[in-house]
Formats: structure tokens, sequence, C-alpha cells
């Protein structure tokens, strides 16, 4: 496979897993900063939102309308999901001829609906409408790479970039949640409680949480859950396990080279698949920084080896 084709498949990937955790994200927050204790006010939540894909410099007084339609149709900002579907169309057409029609279709299906969709009206009132079926259509998208595509090197590299960019979000998602953790609060313990609800919904692990552990929710298993539980498909360990899956059946670093990608991508799944939550809860900034860059290192090895 040409690496201008590779390099196509694994964005496409990325960027409709982008776009699905800010779509569940944003209306996540959003609403729950409507009924939540005091200290969840307007400001905290916008600060929440521009964190997590805004471009609006954290400088200036945040405004929901404008934080709001940045994170969903601003070109200008990268990580919105208008600019996040129009590369994810792109990448899918510089692979076209590898790709099922029914995967085609339903990524043109997402494009159009996020290009067509009034701004005025979801400025008003269609937010979490816009949101919803946002997310519903991305999930469309993974489901006909699932089920029409041949699970050959097309579809590996595809499913490389989409859970490489789920491990990443995931981390920022634990990053911005922790950070509001942090503020010093008159109702801290319910402050905390009420932010690893939100921390757990925005990644859709809430009502699997309290199965798993049969227990009321808390920091220290909302991120032992998140972070090293191995069989929970959102979860770090998770992706890892599958990313290097992935890497293996693409066949890179066959004969073993030096600081290899599949190395580096073995040693962070081990960290993740063996860690501890004590570990963890000692220092959660330095912990998830220490992620972040490994997975940044594969990103970057990636690239340069054979994407480039």
């Amino acid at each position: 496979m040409l690496s201008r084709i590779a390099n196509n498949l694994y964005w496409a990937g990325r960027n409709l897993e982008r776009i699905e955790h800010i779509a569940r994200f944003v209306p996540v927050n959003f609403f729950a900063s409507l009924d939540g204790p005091k200290e969840a006010d307007e400001a905290s939540m916008l600060k929440k939102l521009n964190a997590m894909a805004g471009s609006v410099s954290p400088e200036l007084e945040l405004n929901e309308g404008d934080v709001l339609v940045d994170l969903a149709f601003d070109l200008k900002n990268p990580s919105s999901v208008s600019s996040c579907i129009t590369l994810a169309r792109e990448n899918c057409r510089g692979a076209r001829d590898l790709l099922s029609t029914e995967l085609w279709e339903s990524v043109n299906k997402l494009f159009h609906y996020t290009q067509t969709f009034d701004q005025d009206l979801y400025r008003e009132s269609s937010m979490h409408e816009f949101m919803v079926n946002a997310k519903q259509l991305v999930a469309v998208c993974k489901y006909q790479a699932d089920s029409t595509m041949v699970k050959n090197q097309v579809w590996s590299t595809l499913k490389l970039g989409l859970l490489l960019e789920r491990a990443f979000q995931v981390s920022r998602i634990i990053s911005i949640i922790h950070t509001e953790m942090q503020r010093e609060t008159e109702n801290w313990d319910l402050y905390v409680q009420y932010e690893c609800i939100n921390l757990l919904k925005s990644l859709e692990a809430f009502d699997m949480n309290r199965k798993f552990y049969r227990k009321p929710v808390n920091a220290e298993r909302a991120m032992e859950f998140l972070v090293f539980n191995e069989n929970f498909p959102r979860s770090m360990a998770f992706c890892m396990k599958e990313v290097c899956m992935y890497l293996s059946n693409l066949s890179l670093d066959e004969k073993g080279k030096k600081l290899s990608v599949r190395m580096h991508a073995e040693n962070l799944k081990n960290e993740l698949v063996f860690g501890s939550v004590d570990d963890f809860m000692g220092d959660i900034p330095a912990y998830i920084n220490d992620v972040q860059s490994k997975i940044a290192r594969i990103h970057k090895l990636l690239n340069e080896h054979y994407f480039a």
C-alpha cells in the first residue's frame, strides 16, 4: 500500500473518532451544568467545552453562543466537528478505490448533515439534536467499516488511526475533568462526585462502571475503569491492546528495528495493562502527560517511517 494511501486511511480514522468524542462531550457537560451544584456555573462549563475542542482564547471572556458555534462549525478551528468531517471526507476520497461504497456513502451523509445544518437554529435550540445526530452518523460510519470491508491492511490502518485517537481523547477528557476537580469549592466532595459522573458519561461508561464495580461512582474507580480496564472498549488499556494488534496485522517492524513503533506501543500497552491505580492517583497530571507524550511518539514514528 502506498504511504499516501495509508496516511489518508489513518487520518480518516482519527478524524472520525475525534468527531464522536466532541459530539458526546459537549451535550453531556452542557446539560449537566444546568442542574448541577452551584459550583458548576456557566463559566466552568464553557471552560471545559473550549478546552475540549474550542479555539476561543481562554484569556477572553467565553460566550456560550460563540463557544458552541466554534465547536460545531468553525472551519478555521481544526478540531471543530465541521473541520473534522471535512478532513475525514477528503481522507476517504484519497483512498476511495479501497473503501466500500457503504462506508463512503455514510461519510458523505455525515458531511452533508453537518454542512447544511442551520447554524441559527443550532444556536437557539438544536445543539443537542446536532451533536447526537453527528455522533450517531459517526457510529454508522464505523459500523460500515467493520461490516462491509475486507479485514486487510486497509481496514487495519483505518482502525489503527481510530483507536490511537480514542486513547488520546480519553486521556484529554480525563485531564480536562481532573483540572475541574481541583477547584476549591465549599462542597468539594459533592463537586468531585458530579465531575466523576460527567467524566464517565462523556465516555459512555457511567452505567457499565456501576455494573462492573457494583458500588457508587467515585474518582478512584472511575479513573481505574477508564485507564486500566483492558476489557472496556473506551479505556486506554483496551485501545493500546488493539493498537498493538493492528500494528502486528500491518507487519510493521517485522525484522525488529531500534526504537520501533511496535516497541513503543507494546511498552505503553504493558504500562496500562499492568499499571496500578494507586500510582495513577498519586499524580494524575504527570501520568496523563506521560501517556500523551508516548502516544505522540507513536504517531510521530508512524508518520516518519510509514506515512511520509
